[in-house]
């Protein structure tokens, strides 16, 4: 199991908030970019965090590739392959670094789909949610060979009814 936000815009304490609850049962936190925080901060211990385009210390990196529970994870922040018009640019640069996930951030809404059997999620926002769900939201990906369990959760760390899914 492993957890993923995004777009924290200097919502240090949510980000705080959300490693301690998961820091001794996940296997990976990873942060979508857009947190505006220093790279160097000790926050980022025991999370893998890229740059947004908020975010604009040299530390960040643009992109990670990281392999969790036997699954190569992709991480972008997604401004970069214009994600708020589609995954296709996104899908190509996953597609090319052999991803089984492909996380981003960006557009501030919570999105989990699979194309080509590759797993796109969008954690939403947990500062700054936009479109149909105005909620503060993060996501948790269970994996199950290769099926996964995606559970969108709010700031109290309770499942969103509407936002739970097989795929």
């Amino acid at each position: 199991m492993f957890v993923v936000l995004s777009d924290s815009h200097g919502e240090r304490a949510v980000i705080e908030d959300i490693k301690k609850h998961y820091e001794k049962t996940a296997s990976a936190i990873f942060h979508c970019g857009d947190s505006e925080l220093p790279s160097d901060d000790e926050i980022w211990e025991g999370i893998t965090v890229v740059a947004g385009n908020c975010d604009y210390d040299p530390g960040y990196q643009e992109f990670q590739l990281q392999e969790v529970e036997g699954k190569k994870v992709l991480l972008a922040h997604g401004h970069l392959f214009y994600v708020g018009l589609g995954l296709e640019r996104y899908s190509y640069f996953a597609e090319e670094k052999n991803a089984d996930i492909a996380l981003f951030g960006h557009i501030h809404q919570p999105v989990a789909q699979k194309i080509n059997d590759i797993l796109y999620l969008n954690p939403g926002s947990v500062a700054q949610p936009r479109g149909k769900y105005d909620i503060k939201m993060y996501a948790v990906i269970e994996i199950k060979g290769n099926h996964y369990t995606i559970s969108y959760r709010n700031l109290k760390h309770e499942k969103i009814a509407d936002l739970q899914f097989e795929l």
